[in-house]
């Protein structure tokens, strides 16, 4: 099993739209997937999705639920997946402790029923999301070509570095206008961490600027469902397939 979170140094980047495709992309690969809304202040994945229930985090964390019975299951066939959220927009997990997300990454490491367990972090850099991330396997950093992003996406990835002492995340660049804009906005914040931190972040690609995302979003569904050949829809397959085992051509992934 792996945990793979995606976590951003500010919000806007798109990462929970992300994370949710992720998930569909992943159980089309034949990953069972498990899904954890952790931005605890404000859960938005089910509000992707359209859904009314969105499972029982706070009862996993409290223990008065397995995580077995706290989940809802999203989709059918190949691109089912489970979901784990607190109710999106209540805050009830808002100000959660240190102990508290400790259980959470325990509940969620012991998940074996699972093939990949997907963690859509809080944005920014505080102590919880730091926390989680540091125990995850691999994070994905969602960042944009706004130079507030990047300056945002380097104090994650030191504030990461320093928690490990060893480990870098994934960048993902999201909302590029090509392949060139891609390239440029990881090599930029590859280039600072090499110059400042002596440590390159791998790049896990590029996912382009693509309006059928707003569509999906509106319309509270999912954007491989929609839109599968829509060029951010194939960008984000690639990824998955990258982290399944099986990279992708650029030309597939959407960029040119």
């Amino acid at each position: 099993m792996t945990i793979t979170a995606i976590g951003s140094g500010k919000g806007g980047t798109g990462k929970t739209l992300i994370a949710v495709s992720l998930a569909h992309a992943f159980a089309h690969l034949g990953e069972r997937v498990l899904l954890c809304d952790a931005d605890f202040g404000l859960a938005n994945a089910g509000v992707h999705l359209g859904l009314a229930e969105t499972g029982d985090l706070k009862a996993v964390i409290d223990g008065t639920k397995p995580l077995g019975a706290a989940t809802v299951h999203v989709g059918s066939g190949r691109t089912g997946f489970d979901l784990l959220a607190a109710p999106s927009g209540s805050g009830a997990l808002a100000n959660l402790n240190t102990d508290s997300v400790e259980k959470l990454c325990t509940a969620l490491e012991h998940a074996s029923q699972y093939d990949r367990v997907l963690i859509d972090l809080g944005a920014g850099i505080d102590a919880n999301v730091m926390t989680i991330a540091a125990r995850a396997d691999e994070v994905l950093l969602v960042v944009t070509p706004d130079p507030a992003s990047l300056t945002d996406a380097y104090a994650f990835a030191k504030l990461m570095l320093r928690r490990t002492t060893s480990r870098l995340p994934q960048v993902l660049v999201n909302m590029a206008m090509n392949a060139t804009e891609g390239r440029r906005v990881a090599e930029a914040l590859a280039g600072s961490a090499q110059a400042f931190l002596r440590a390159t972040p791998e790049s896990a690609g590029a996912i382009p600027f693509d309006p059928r995302v707003s569509d999906a979003v509106r319309r509270q569904s999912s954007l491989l469902t929609l839109f599968p050949q829509s060029p951010a829809a194939i960008a984000i397959e690639a990824v998955a397939r990258k982290l399944h085992g099986h990279a992708a051509p650029l030309a597939a992934a959407g960029l040119r």
